[in-house]
């Protein structure tokens, strides 16, 4: 039985451009071969999507009072899901998308599609980090606090792992040689592990964070210190804004 897959985006960049959550969503519509038919801060979703009216507006309809946002999206054949945390001002928590691939697409035939939608979150919202894998193995990571603070640690390396340009200057030259490492020309890096998640040993993933740093990524044990081993948010914030387009 095929196994459900999870894309992650995490990112510490404002996202409050408008044209910038339109592209998104309509370039992900071309990825899947589908279309976005419901958009909501409800789940259930009830709302309809229409990305040709310009759903980015929706995105960033923020309320007077409101600094964050819950959004659930849902895909009409494919049944792809997704969910958004978004805020207007970054404090405890950064920005994320999760999208959430049913079994029946994780199949190597499909695989290619998980791949491309991958790399447009990384082009488009400018993750600092990102990670794509199957469910049970992303669910199966243990944080040292009770929900994962990305002060403190990542949560892993998994088949899709992507460093944006502060993390790949921050493990810097324990990122050189690794197998399926690629570099990209805004600074960031992307590793994958095999042609498909299934097709990975567990202890591919745990070789490659014992290169990087164990310390660095989820492991259990006390919580640590923010900024000992894991870059902070307001670290990555000012990565961000010191970068081009920031």
């Amino acid at each position: 039985m095929s196994k459900e897959l999870w894309i992650s985006h995490h990112s510490a960049a404002r996202w409050l451009d408008s044209g910038q959550w339109s592209l998104y969503l309509r370039f992900l519509e071309e990825v899947l071969s589908d279309r976005l038919v419901k958009l909501d801060t409800n789940d259930p979703i009830r709302r309809k999507a229409d990305t040709l009216k310009s759903e980015g507006d929706f995105m960033v309809a923020f309320k007077a009072k409101e600094d964050s946002r819950w959004l659930f999206g849902s895909f009409e054949r494919t049944k792809v899901q997704l969910e958004i945390r978004h805020f207007k001002t970054l404090g405890s928590w950064e920005n994320s998308i999760t999208v959430k691939f049913p079994g029946g697409m994780t199949a190597v035939a499909d695989i290619s599609r998980v791949r491309r939608a991958f790399d447009l979150g990384n082009q488009l919202m400018r993750p600092f980090y990102s990670l794509a894998d199957l469910k049970e193995v992303i669910c199966s990571r243990n944080p040292s606090t009770p929900s994962l603070d990305i002060s403190r640690e990542l949560l892993g390396v998994f088949w899709l792992t992507h460093f944006g340009p502060a993390y790949r200057r921050f493990f810097g030259e324990k990122l050189d040689g690794i197998p399926g490492l690629e570099l990209d020309s805004k600074g960031g890096a992307t590793l994958q592990l095999g042609d498909a998640p299934a097709q990975v040993d567990n202890a591919k993933r745990e070789e490659i964070m014992r290169r990087l740093g164990p310390a660095s990524f989820a492991n259990g044990g006390s919580p640590k210190e923010r900024g000992q081993f894991a870059l902070t948010l307001n670290q990555l914030a000012d990565s961000e804004r010191q970068a081009p387009g920031g």
